[in-house]
Parts: C-alpha cells; sequence; structure tokens
C-alpha cells in the first residue's frame, strides 16, 4: 500500500522519500508495512538490506513518475551490471536531459509572446523503460535575477508535468502544500499575490500540473501551474522554492522605481 500525507509533519516526513514493498501479497503482509525514508537532502544515503529473493517495486511518494523495480536473485547468481554500471547509466540520463533543451523561446509567455515578465518554475520530462519511469527535472528558476519597475507584475509557470515547486519570500511556512492567506485567485486560474515590502511574504503553495488522467478513475482537478506577484515599492526581493533551495533553487527580483 502506498503511503498517504495525512496531516502537515506527516507531509514533510515524506518530502523527497522513498517507498518500497514486495509486490507480492503474502510477502507485503508479513513485512507488515511499507519501508519509507526521512527526507533525504542531496549527498544523503538510505539502504535496504533485501532478506529474500522477488521482485520489488520502488516509488518517490512526492514525484508519482518516479519508480522502479529491483530485481532480488539468489546470492549465487552473476549479477548483470554492478553499481559502476548503474552510475554510468544515471550519469548518461542527467547529460540526455540538460542536452534536451529544445525550443526554449516557447517557454515564455505562450510561444515567445510575454504578456508580462515571465519565469520558468522548473522544467522536466518523464522518461521510462521496462522498470518503470522517472522524471528529469531541472531545479532551477530561469531567471535567477531579473529586474523591473514598481507596478509590474512577474509571472511563474511550473512546465515540470509533475514535479511540484514553489514561490516562496520571506517566511518559509511549515507546511508548504497550500499558499499563504494573502493569495488570492485570478480570472484565469493562476495564483496571484501583491508585495508591498521586502519585508513582507508571500508563498504560492504547490504549484503543480494535474494528474496525468487514466481511463477509469475520475477526472483530475485543473492544476495550479502559475503565480504572479505585482510589486508595488521598490526593492530586492529574494525568493526560494521551499522543497528545492537545498538544491540551489532560488531568486530575486530587484524593483527599481
Amino acid at each position: 500500500m502506498r503511503a498517504e500525507f495525512l496531516a502537515a509533519r506527516e507531509r514533510r516526513l515524506v518530502t523527497r522519500g522513498i517507498a518500497l514493498w514486495n509486490q507480492t501479497e503474502a510477502a507485503y503482509l508479513a513485512a507488515g508495512a511499507c519501508v519509507t525514508t526521512p527526507p533525504l537532502v542531496k549527498s544523503q544515503a538510505f539502504s535496504v538490506t533485501f532478506p529474500k529473493t522477488g521482485n520489488d517495486k520502488l516509488v518517490c511518494l512526492v514525484h508519482e513518475n518516479m519508480t522502479g523495480v529491483v530485481h532480488v536473485l539468489d546470492a549465487a547468481s552473476v549479477l548483470p551490471f554492478d553499481q559502476a554500471d548503474y552510475d554510468a547509466q544515471a550519469a548518461d540520463a542527467g547529460r540526455d536531459l540538460l542536452a534536451d533543451r529544445g525550443d526554449s523561446d516557447t517557454h515564455f509567455g505562450h510561444h515567445g509572446r510575454m504578456l508580462t515578465p515571465a519565469i520558468v518554475a522548473g522544467t522536466g520530462e518523464v522518461t521510462a523503460n521496462g522498470g518503470g519511469s522517472m522524471t528529469r527535472s531541472i531545479l532551477r528558476f530561469s531567471d535567477e535575477a531579473i529586474t523591473i519597475h514598481v507596478g509590474d507584475t512577474v509571472e511563474w509557470t511550473n512546465e515540470d508535468p509533475v514535479t511540484p515547486h514553489t514561490i516562496t519570500f520571506g517566511l518559509e511556512p511549515g507546511d508548504p502544500m497550500p499558499p499563504s492567506a494573502n493569495v488570492t485567485i485570478d480570472a484565469d486560474g493562476a495564483r496571484h499575490v501583491t508585495m508591498a515590502s521586502t519585508g513582507g511574504s508571500a508563498h504560492s503553495g504547490f504549484i503543480v500540473s494535474a494528474p496525468q488522467e487514466r481511463v477509469f478513475p475520475p477526472q483530475a482537478a485543473l492544476g495550479a501551474t502559475r503565480f504572479r506577484v505585482t510589486f508595488t515599492h521598490a526593492g530586492s526581493y529574494a525568493y526560494i522554492c521551499a522543497l528545492h533551495d537545498d538544491l540551489g533553487m532560488k531568486g530575486v527580483i530587484i524593483v527599481r522605481p
């Protein structure tokens, strides 16, 4: 069974976490529960010992397209790859994503027609093989520093198919999923807030696409993928993604008179 996000504290505990269970019902019932990590950040590790042969599914509780399979063979069997092979495959996948830039002009304001100063809040793609699917994500804001004038509005758009991001100014909330109380909804569904001071706080909540539609379940609700901020006073406004700032996802808006 997949672990659920039941409360704010539990949401934080499973952020960037993984869960592991055996695909056979008997083995899962014998294990009693999923095995999941605490929050993991760059350079941290988590190891699992597999006491018996079988095929075990691996998922990320936050990124639903981040899945895999661990095939546990008998100790006497010859393994098809060693760790160096898997490391090389991962490095190849990373290079492929960074090289697959596409037409970057289409990422801003509807095919290059900028309706307002625009920033892409993360981009990525979903790939798959016989072992499962994965999301290759660039955890960066497209323009980490831009300069605008008082009264201008900046729009952030998350173009990653599954990975959530936030745009967070000032105080970081304990629960990053919902937007801060000062956020409103524009007529076209975008979230919007006005920043009147460099010392103020505003939080977009999760900016993420709706889940991929499936044939039989009910239709998913429309996702919130855009966040707008109107700046009414000059100054320097630093912001982060509350989920990925430890990986360098940060930016600043410089507001001139």
